[in-house]
Formats: structure tokens, sequence, C-alpha cells
């Protein structure tokens, strides 16, 4: 939900904030002038935040996927001094550990439990704090102490899953002034998706010849988690010509059992980066109070790890493009022949200007389940 109102992220502005407030339902706003030293932007709260026109130190918390889009963005991690401890365990096992060996700098214990410890955070002297824009307690606590904090939304009522990615490399584009690479990489996604789009119209796929497809968000010996609309899996499928399964049941993220999971039978079965779960774990039946040899994907075995590059590909990441065209051959193999191998090195030497070997192609298309730890 946007908030309506509008906060400057100093002491002095907010003590004034506070006086002229009488009531909590009375809109404030303020026009404010960006200096030489400070720019302004509109974040996805709808706030106005003044920050620094040069940034070098910025902090990142529960907004786990922004490091990766600050990144390509940018094409540097070195201002990234605070990141949140699921971020870095991610970073920690992608590629992007090798193209840009800064971001292992960045500290992660001003989160504790969940939460942000000011004082921890404090030590690292940000100039700019980014938070997911549901965590408006945070954000108002951060307010609080002066620190400038910028909002950014993961929600979006747009089936195109490239829409939050776009938006973020937009805004990064403005807050850091580096607007051709975001502008590239959008360019990309674009172009792949109607690539994607063509194919399937020219093959005239029909309805019922459409793969059914389940996404196994978390899962365990205990849970299984399934994504259904209005999640990132529900989108990428939309994208690439693929049927939710679970888009009838399941508005988010809901706790299934396996005769759920029977009935839908899905064709394609995606397990993202957020569980520990591998192919082989559904394929050799690890798990004692669940079997999964009844179900037809397992059977044919279409289980397939979403792949893990410079982030995560489920969620927004700078390698969206490439996720599209990932699904899409998955998908549709007899339609999408290109060499997976091949587009994801052209595109990292591409936009990352970064080589990639045979063995780091490998393991960004076969994460290990330790990535989904923190």
């Amino acid at each position: 939900m946007k908030s309506k109102y509008k906060y400057i992220l100093t002491a002095a502005s907010l003590a004034l904030l506070l006086a002229g407030c009488s009531d909590s339902n009375n809109e404030v706003s303020k026009d404010l002038e960006p200096t030489a030293e400070t720019k302004i932007i509109v974040d996805e709260l709808n706030r106005e935040v003044e920050i620094p026109a040069k940034l070098d130190r910025v902090v990142m918390g529960s907004i786990l996927p922004y490091f990766s889009t600050w990144f390509i963005a940018t094409n540097s991690t070195e201002e990234i001094v605070g990141i949140h401890p699921n971020s870095f365990n991610a970073a920690s096992h992608s590629i992007l550990k090798d193209i840009s060996p800064a971001i292992l700098d960045a500290k992660t214990n001003f989160i504790e439990n969940g939460e942000v410890n000011i004082e921890e955070l404090l030590s690292l002297d940000p100039q700019v704090y980014f938070e997911i824009a549901s965590q408006e307690n945070t954000v108002k606590k951060l307010e609080e102490t002066g620190i400038a904090t910028v909002a950014l939304d993961t929600n979006t009522d747009s089936l195109n899953p490239l829409d939050t990615l776009n938006r973020w490399l937009t805004l990064t584009g403005e807050i850091t002034g580096v607007t051709d690479r975001p502008a590239e990489i959008i360019a990309e996604g674009e172009a792949n998706q109607q690539l994607i789009n063509d194919t399937l119209a020219e093959a005239d796929i029909k309805e019922e010849d459409k793969p059914r497809v389940m996404v196994l968000q978390y899962h365990s010996d205990g849970e299984i988690s399934v994504a259904g609309t209005n999640m990132h899996g529900n989108r990428w499928l939309n994208a690439t010509g693929g049927i939710d399964v679970a888009a009838d049941d399941i508005d988010g993220i809901k706790a299934v059992n396996m005769e759920q999971i029977y009935e839908w039978n899905p064709d394609i079965i995606y397990i993202t980066n957020f569980t520990e779960t591998q192919p082989e774990d559904l394929y050799n039946n690890v798990f004692e109070s669940q079997d999964w040899s009844e179900v037809k994907a397992v059977q044919d075995k279409k289980v397939y790890k979403m792949p893990l590059g410079i982030y995560r590909w489920y969620p927004p990441s700078g390698d969206a493009p490439l996720m599209l065209k990932w699904m899409a051959q998955h998908n549709y193999p007899e339609l999408f022949s290109y060499d997976m191998d091949e587009e994801i090195k052209d595109y990292y030497s591409r936009f990352y200007h970064y080589e990639l070997t045979d063995e780091q192609v490998e393991e960004i298309q076969n994460p290990p389940s330790e990535a989904a730890k923190y």
C-alpha cells in the first residue's frame, strides 16, 4: 500500500514534520530543493527522500535481491558496506563474488534475529539504507534516527516478471546518475520476452498442450509450500507459456499436502533457491513422509532447480532476462533450441564484462543447497 506521507530523512526535518502534524490523518508534503551535495528522489512508498549526490556507503536490509540490481546498474559493489545475512549467503555462493569480490566485504551484523540493530547500523556510517516497502515500521524507526531510507516495493499488479526489476533499475539510475546500463538491461529483457511471445504465437500452442507447472517455494521433511498467484513464479510461468497448477487454489504462498500435489499432478516442477531441496531429492524420494514417485514431473525427470547467477533467478535479479530464456526452454524444449550455456556466457560478457568458464556456467545452473541457508 502506498503511503500518502512524504518524509525528509534528517533529524531536523523530522522534528519540523512532527511539529506540523496534529493527527496521523493529515497529509504532509514538503517541496525539497536539491543542493550541490544532495538530490531528491521519490521512493516506492511515494516518499521524497533527500540523499547525497555521490554515494560511496550504502546498506541494504530486507530487500534481499536489491544488491544485485545495484551491481548491474552501476557495475560495482564497492559502495555496499552492509547487506542482509540472507543476501550475503546468496552472494557468497554466487558468481558475483568472482566478478565483484567487494560484495564479500559487506557487513551483516546490523541484522539480529531479523531486526535492525540501529547501533550496529550506525557504526557502518551509511549514507543511504535500502529497505523493503512492506517493513514500514522499520522504515519509520530508521527515519527517527535520521538515516536516509529508500523503500523498494516487491509487489506489483503486473503479470510481467520484469516489472519489479525494471522499476528498481530506473530508480537506481536516478539515485546514482548511471542510466545507460539500466536502460540496456531493460531493453534486453523486453527483447527476450518478445522472442518468446513471437515463438509461442507462431507455434500456435493450444491451451491443453501447455505444460502444467508447479513452483515449490519452500520444502523440507515437514513442509511443502507452493507459490501461486501474485508471486514471481506465477509471473515467470505467464511469461513463458506455462500453466500454473496452483493458480486457482493459492494466492501467495501456502503449505499443502501430498494429496494436493497428486491432484495437481504437474508436468514440470521448479524448485526455488529459498529451499535446500534439489531435484535428486524428489527423484530419490528421500523425504520419509512424502512419496513423490507418483507425480508426473518426477516420473518424467522434469524437476528443475532455479539457477543462481549474480543472485537467485526466482525473484527480481540482474539475470532476469536470462531467466526468461531458461524457463521458456524447459517449458518448450522443442521450440527454443538455443544453447543456454552460450546464452549465459554471452550475457555475462556483454553486460558484466566477465568471461565465464564452463565450470561457472554449470555452477550457475546447478546451485548448491547451501545457497539457501542463512
